[in-house]
């Protein structure tokens, strides 16, 4: 639902009405006619200095940032239209090449379908109706070939037979089958037809009524006979100690911005944007076909656009509070996604506890505030829960489940990087990078602050003078003075984590204040760098950048990474070696998952978990934790 105007703030997410007015806007002024598809509609967020100034009182038109492709020419523009619809900027971006839009996988999958080559191929295989294959559009992940290789925007089209309406048709792939279609002319430009191989036939039940679903518990109800702890203002959020406000983006889904923490009654900001600014699925199975399967999930298709509407009861548990998103379709249409954001609270077990010698225990149970959305890309959902603990602490977890992604082979045959689930059914073996954009202001205020980072190490001296009975260690610190210096991977050998430190905040014992990143459960790409996928993901091959912040730099492989040639983003902007110390920093965490999928994986994986953790150190005087109630 649209909140009223007075409640409107410049970070929240673009209302349905707001963005029908702009659209509506660069219509009625020629701008954009017929021949252009809107790529995606985003909120043209204001500076930290111009935000300063809208808390002090001054206004600030609301504006959003309009991708559009214009069919005619394959360019892609992005406009700046205030949402009263004055048009601040508009500007071609050269070279770039426009997301895959859900009108041209329509259209491509519809062409290929009618296609006499693919009638006749399916044929082959004993598939005579043609509404029971199911198609998906994906970008060519790796090299494209060579006689394709002159610039257009083309996607290739994976295969799976349903041969009943409610088959789970990912069962049933149709292997060394594809087309090859120009999404901005729709033509099919090849059909790759290279291998027979025959469709797995065993059927991959999943759904209640199909499973029976018998497994049954006695019912758990969560009740708030009071009411929920948290109020909402718009999109503003206070929570125990906590104030935040909820952003959504078209691209990159749910966003956090604006993060304080009452202590003592100061406010006091620990991050101005918190997001997950890509994540990208590198396949490393070489067999025909599954090598092309790498995904940028947020930045060739939009994540934000297949957000969930969400269900009480199934995907939320408790008292719930739900926010909708809208999001400008293709054609400049708008479409609303009704519980798009849960917000709700929860019990957490033990905050903390003691028993004293004298017999008194003192322990509080402790609660988290949750902020959610889910998604779902063609085969697999992904959950992003945002947590917000009383002691203080962040958390980010993403929820990984969803069906793996299937191929058809010979049944037993060596095949070493997948898994065989069935007969003649396999799984590829894959990775789920994800980076998340961390725009920290450790004690700052509305405009910002000057932060440093410092990558701590736990180690030991060898035994000596220094370690005279050899269970003695230390730690190092590091200060990373410069974005070259800031690439860095973790390494569990010597616990490490990192350190964003205010230098001109002292607490109580005369330390800068700071959070420390903790990172969690996280991988490191197996797609070698010089691999296409390895080019156009190089952010991939650290788990930590740091960049000065710059408002242009948004995405760590680039804006634009479709068919993009690579380099773009994180590596390029570092190539600058800009000073990051005592500075307004952005921290880039990359973390993820290796996914050898199990047997138990199938037909649905059971959610997987990865993540990390920001937490106070040196932050606060003590604990906050103390001051819960029992």
């Amino acid at each position: 639902m649209q909140q009223p105007a007075s409640l409107t703030h410049c970070l929240d997410p673009l209302s349905r009405g707001e963005l029908e007015l702009v659209i509506g806007a660069l219509r009625r002024d020629a701008v954009i006619d017929q021949r252009h598809l809107i790529a995606m509609v985003q909120v043209d967020e204001p500076t930290k200095s111009a935000l300063a100034s809208f808390q002090r009182g001054e206004t600030i038109d609301r504006a959003a940032r309009v991708t559009v492709l214009d069919r005619s020419t394959g360019k892609v523009s992005e406009i700046v239209v205030t949402t009263a619809g004055d048009v601040r900027s508009n500007k071609i971006i050269e070279g770039a090449k426009a997301p895959v839009l859900s009108v041209e996988s329509e259209m491509a999958i519809a062409a290929a379908k009618r296609d006499a080559r693919v009638i006749d191929a399916l044929r082959s295989r004993g598939i005579t109706d043609i509404g029971s294959v199911r198609m998906e559009a994906w970008p060519i992940g790796a090299q494209i070939p060579k006689y394709l290789d002159d610039g257009r925007r083309i996607i290739w089209t994976p295969m799976w037979h349903q041969p009943t309406p409610d088959a789970n048709f990912y069962a049933h792939p149709i292997s060394g089958l594809h087309a090859i279609v120009d999404i901005d002319s729709g033509e099919v430009l090849a059909v790759e037809n290279d291998q027979q191989i025959a469709i797995p036939q065993v059927a991959g039940p999943y759904r209640q009524s199909q499973t029976g679903a018998d497994v049954s518990l006695k019912p758990l109800m969560i009740h708030q006979p009071d009411g929920v702890s948290f109020s909402l203002q718009g999109h503003k959020i206070n929570w125990e100690r906590w104030s935040l406000r909820v952003g959504f983006c078209q691209r990159e889904g749910l966003v956090i911005h604006d993060v304080w923490f009452a202590d003592n009654g100061n406010q006091r900001k620990i991050a101005h944007r918190m997001s997950i600014a890509e994540l990208v699925i590198p396949y490393g199975d070489p067999s025909q076909g599954a090598y092309r399967k790498n995904a940028f999930d947020v930045g060739e298709f939009g994540l934000g656009n297949f957000t969930n509407s969400l269900t009480l009861g199934c995907d939320c548990l408790g008292e719930i509070v739900y926010l909708d998103v809208a999001v400008a379709n293709p054609d400049g249409s708008v479409r609303e996604i009704k519980n798009a954001i849960c917000l709700h609270e929860e019990d957490f077990g033990i905050l903390w506890k003691h028993v004293d010698i004298d017999g008194n225990v003192e322990v509080r149970r402790g609660r988290r505030f949750v902020v959610s959305s889910i998604v779902t890309v063609n085969n697999y959902e992904y959950g992003y829960f945002w947590y917000f603990y009383q002691d203080g602490s962040i958390e980010f977890e993403a929820k990984l489940t969803g069906i793996v992604l299937t191929l058809a082979d010979t049944p037993g045959k060596d095949h070493p990087s997948a898994t065989e689930l069935e007969p003649g059914l396999w799984a590829p073996y894959h990775q789920h990078i994800l980076c998340a954009r961390l725009d920290l202001d450790i004690d700052g205020d509305v405009s910002g602050a000057n932060n440093t980072v410092v990558e701590i190490d736990s180690f030991a001296h060898e035994l000596g003078a220094k370690n005279i009975y050899g269970g003695a260690y230390e730690t190092s610190e590091t200060v990373l003075g410069r974005e070259l210096e800031a690439k860095r991977v973790i390494d569990p050998f010597k616990s490490r984590f990192w350190k964003i430190i205010n230098p001109d905040r002292k607490n109580h014992m005369g330390h800068s204040v700071g959070y420390k990143l903790v990172p969690g459960h996280t991988t490191f790409p197996l797609a070698l760098p010089e691999s296409t996928i390895g080019k156009r993901a190089g952010f991939m091959y650290q788990h930590l950048w740091v960049t000065k912040n710059e408002t242009f730099e948004r995405y760590p492989a680039g804006d634009y990474p479709f068919q993009h040639s690579g380099g773009a983003g994180l590596p390029e902007w570092t190539q600058a070696n800009r000073e990051i110390e005592n500075t307004d920093v952005v921290l880039w965490h990359v973390f993820g998952t290796n996914h050898i999928p199990r047997a138990e994986d199938w037909p649905v994986m059971p959610v997987e978990r990865t993540g990390f953790h920001l937490k106070p150190s040196g932050f606060f005087a003590r604990n906050p934790g103390i001051d819960v109630a029992p």
